[in-house]
């Protein structure tokens, strides 16, 4: 999968651009805050329908106008699309894969448990359509289930419609669970050599820390609501299940967050986005477009020149950079370099 083309209108510090990408390698270089970032921003709307930084959607539009827009041209296997985004309109279907990486994530590693899963919901859905709806429904019956037990603890209760709660969670938990295994599992499959390509270490994995037993779902989610019913009631709220999930990174039994550098959490991430790269080609058959910001921040000429090593020719890539010192001249010669200021393409 690949963008050819994208056009922005009023969108962050762009009043127009118009810009066409390789099919392969692309550096967009220029200061800080000049807009580098704004562009892999707007590619992950086309794909998400949302921000990776923002919540609400408005902040997007440039000052003083009434609306931002985002038109892209893809191609992937099935053909060439084009995919148009107006900020404040329903978002559209998810058409572009791609695959996000910028120096804030390092805070996926130190934020709140709800934040990883978060992440997680969002790079699985990318994968299977149906996750998306199956966890929006999940949490529809958690709500429900979460007001009734406070009715319950005013002592009412209908046992006959708390069971259907019951069993309705639980089905729509057993899908996520098991959609998270999965997507874990393909993860680790590829994380540490690409760890160790990236970093010179070794005995990294993505670790899954469930709240419930995933080996049998259905069997040991039932049992932690009958043996926490009275607790349930006692906090108002359901205890077990997939929104209360976590993950870690582990470096040779060792919790990263703990013991890692920040050199080391970092390549964690990255290791994690690059294996994500290997999972959506072995299941789309095609690659997502892969996007670095701020790649080379804070990282010295050898793992500058490891990550370059490892970045595969057959992967549409859009990197942003401040600089291009002490980078391989073979990376910079096959790359199209776009420069930028004032959130204007320079010539």
């Amino acid at each position: 999968m690949r963008i050819d083309k994208l056009k922005l209108t009023n969108f962050r510090n762009y009043s127009k651009l118009d810009i066409e990408f390789n099919p392969y390698l692309n550096i967009i270089i220029g200061n800080n805050a000049q807009g580098k970032t704004n562009i892999l921003e707007a590619i992950y709307y086309l794909s998400i329908t949302k921000s990776f930084f923002i919540v609400n959607d408005s902040i997007c539009i440039k000052n003083g106008e009434l609306f931002s827009r985002i038109v892209g041209n893809i191609q992937n296997n099935n053909g060439k699309k084009k995919l148009e985004f107006l900020i404040n309109e329903n978002g559209k279907k998810l058409l572009i894969k791609v695959i996000v990486f910028n120096p804030d994530n390092i805070r996926l590693i130190k934020d709140a448990p709800g934040n990883r899963r978060k992440f997680l919901n969002v790079e699985i859905s990318q994968l299977d359509n149906q996750y998306i709806n199956i966890l929006n429904e999940y949490n529809i019956v958690l709500k429900q289930r979460n007001e009734y037990l406070k009715i319950i603890k005013n002592g009412k209760i209908n046992q006959v419609y708390f069971d259907i709660l019951n069993e309705k969670l639980i089905d729509l938990a057993v899908y996520i669970y098991e959609s998270r295994v999965k997507f874990i599992e393909l993860i680790n499959k590829y994380i540490d050599d690409i760890f160790y390509d990236i970093s010179g270490y070794n005995g990294l994995i993505f670790n899954y820390l469930p709240n419930v037993n995933p080996d049998n779902v259905k069997k040991n989610m039932e049992d932690k609501l009958n043996s926490n019913y009275e607790r349930e009631i006692v906090y108002g709220n359901t205890l077990y299940g997939p929104h209360r999930d976590d993950f870690s990174f582990k470096l040779q039994d060792n919790d990263l967050i703990l013991y890692g550098s920040q050199g080391q959490l970092k390549m964690a991430i990255l290791a994690l986005k690059l294996s994500e790269v290997k999972v959506f080609y072995q299941i789309c058959g095609e690659y997502p477009v892969l996007l670095l910001d701020d790649l080379f921040s804070e990282l010295d000429v050898l793992k500058r020149n490891k990550i370059i090593n490892y970045l595969n020719g057959d992967i549409q890539t859009i990197v942003t950079t401040t600089d291009l010192e002490n980078i391989d001249s073979n990376f910079i010669n096959r790359a199209s370099i776009y420069k930028i200021a004032n959130g204007k393409i320079c010539e």
